[in-house]
């Protein structure tokens, strides 16, 4: 793994999170259209298509002993801040599509990572 030397350890263990999720999804058949895409205050983890629908997807990573599972963190009002910035961003690229929400929750183990992918309606 990169380890970038100015970021935290959790910038960098949510930094390689994020690309796997990337990469996971890329291999579903999704397109990745900007990753990391600020919107107001907000930054939206991966912008995607699936098909003909915008996916906004969030990407929660916990290392192994982490005090709660990484899709916790992903509470209500996480969500609407994600929604608010979705629809913004669809708002300002002038498409009417109605986003979808999308969670991957990625547990960094000793012998890997595991995935659990939530998707929205």
């Amino acid at each position: 793994m990169h380890v970038d030397r100015g970021k935290t350890i959790a910038q960098n263990i949510g930094n390689k999170g994020e690309a796997m999720a990337a990469e996971w999804l890329w291999l579903k058949g999704f397109q990745i259209i900007e990753k990391n895409r600020k919107v107001g205050r907000f930054e939206i983890d991966l912008v995607c298509k699936d098909k003909q629908d915008w996916v906004f997807v969030e990407v929660k990573t916990r290392h192994e002993g982490g005090m709660n599972a990484p899709e916790i963190a992903v509470d209500y009002r996480k969500r609407h801040k994600i929604q608010q910035a979705a629809q913004r961003y669809l708002r300002e690229s002038g498409d009417k599509s109605i986003p979808r929400i999308d969670l991957v929750a990625v547990s960094m183990l000793p012998y890997g990572a595991q995935m659990m992918y939530f998707q929205g309606k």
